[in-house]
């Protein structure tokens, strides 16, 4: 008995080394053919990296790093402050060189780390073993790696903060271990809230999905964790209440937003004056928005936004209080063209995702074509996967499915992030390059489709044992 058991315990821990190996050779491939892949500067680098006074060489990859000190960071952004930090340690590196390879390389790594510990967290609710920590492994890979998303690690946005934060809020949200949990919650929700405005409101997302959890699983709520994610949300305001760029966005807010589909009537009724209808459609830079989506692009010498009285957030949110209807209005005449993987700036074809040499061309390859994929099976599919969430939620209260509850909680919090990024970001900027500004969005998409994989194979699992367990008793007892 002894002898069997040793010899079962060696096999499968070669079998967790073997598929470990396995796994850490996909890792290895996917880090090196993800370096072809970055998204370009569409002149907005500038607004998180302009304090380091970085030179381009070109590439998009390579920038000169200046003689002079770098100065404070202008603007609220987490990732300003972390490509500060970047830049420091670059300095004592050969080159003279900012290289976004290897802040790239730092989130890839991190992304590795994540997709093992949460393939471990989706095996444990499977009761599975090794083959099934290695094939969820490759899946969190693939979700983490395809074109679209991992194209964010190689460049100056803000989201980068939001890539390497994310699915650590999500990891934190499916930990059975406090220490781990409070950790994952509390990193994960601080660096979200701080990484844009957009994202200030994540952490009190996620205390309202640790409290709905508890009260509709009934399990007590952490209460100190429901204490630390208050206190990240109050710091996560106040980017908000500093930002500099608020009438700016509220202009595109209203003008690129709610008066794209309002009738002339109904702007009567909200007293916008003949002479500013012109504006309407128009950014600040010119460009006229027209037709599906606001997707018919023509550069004008219109010159609005500078003679347009100052807007706020009282304005932005006037039409959907006099209009309730207005919100569903515009998300359908936006989301058909925007709510897609091939994000681009503002004139459709200009896409934010490049490719440049070097990297193993054929796993290049296959990444943007998961991208491509993706974008014609899970996006048109998306609302049935947000209420697939919600649905797994609900049966999350059933006693059986106690170890599929955090995952139920966690794809709750991905779902709400999606259709709540999916309002702010109408509400904040309208149609103006929208597409780029429900990236977060996507990407929690990818780690709920995921999710709901996960689950829906765990409550087929469970309903297999419930319907062969009668059989097994009753061979038990003829037995």
């Amino acid at each position: 008995m002894t002898t069997t058991t040793t010899l079962a315990g060696h096999r499968s821990r070669w079998l967790f080394c073997i598929c470990f190996l396995a796994v850490g050779v996909v890792a290895a491939a996917l880090v090196w053919g993800s370096q072809a892949l970055l998204f370009v500067d569409t002149n907005d680098f500038q607004r998180v990296v302009g304090h380091l006074y970085l030179t381009p060489l070109g590439d998009g990859i390579h920038w000169t790093l200046p003689e002079r000190a770098f100065r404070t960071p202008g603007n609220p952004e987490l990732a300003s402050h972390m490509f500060t930090f970047a830049g420091w340690v670059q300095r004592f590196m050969p080159g003279n060189v900012f290289d976004l390879s290897r802040t790239a390389l730092a989130a890839k790594l991190l992304l590795l780390a994540y997709a093992g510990v949460l393939a471990w967290q989706c095996a444990v609710a499977l009761q599975r073993g090794a083959l099934a920590w290695a094939g969820l492994a490759l899946a969190w890979l693939a979700a983490f790696f395809m074109a679209h998303n991992i194209g964010m690690a190689q460049s100056f946005y803000a989201e980068y903060a939001c890539l390497i934060a994310l699915p650590l809020l999500l990891l934190g949200m499916l930990a059975s271990r406090r220490a781990v949990r409070l950790a994952g919650l509390g990193l994960g929700a601080l660096v979200c809230g701080l990484a844009k405005v957009q994202y200030f409101y994540v952490p009190l997302l996620a205390l309202l999905c640790v409290w709905a959890a508890g009260r509709w699983q009934r399990s007590p709520a952490d209460r100190g964790l429901l204490k630390l994610l208050l206190a990240v949300q109050v710091l996560c305001l106040v980017p908000l209440l500093i930002g500099k760029n608020a009438s700016l966005n509220a202009y595109h807010g209203v003008y690129l937003g709610s008066y794209m589909v309002l009738s002339p009537a109904q702007l009567d009724g909200l007293g916008v004056p003949a002479e500013r209808r012109d504006c309407i459609g128009v950014d600040a830079w010119g460009n006229a928005l027209s037709g599906p989506g606001g997707t018919q692009v023509q550069h004008t010498d219109r010159d609005c936004y500078p003679v347009t009285p100052k807007l706020g957030k009282g304005d932005v949110l006037r039409p959907y209080l006099h209009y309730p209807l207005t919100l569903w209005r515009l998300a359908r005449f936006a989301l058909p063209s925007h709510f897609t993987v091939q994000y681009f700036h503002v004139f459709p074809g200009n896409f934010y995702l490049h490719r440049h040499g070097g990297g193993a061309q054929p796993v290049t390859d296959l990444l943007q074509q998961l991208t491509l994929l993706r974008d014609r099976s899970i996006t048109p599919l998306a609302p049935l996967f947000l209420l697939a969430a919600l649905a797994l939620f609900a049966a999350s209260r059933c006693h059986q499915a106690a170890r599929m509850r955090l995952l139920a909680v966690g794809g709750l919090l991905l779902a709400l992030l999606v259709v709540s990024q999916i309002i702010i970001v109408l509400l904040g900027e309208g149609v103006r390059d929208m597409s780029k500004h429900l990236w977060a969005a996507q990407l929690a998409l990818d780690m709920l489709v995921l999710l709901v994989v996960v689950q829906s194979l765990g409550w087929l699992g469970l309903l297999w044992r419930r319907k062969t367990a009668p059989a097994a008793e009753a061979a038990a007892t003829t037995a």
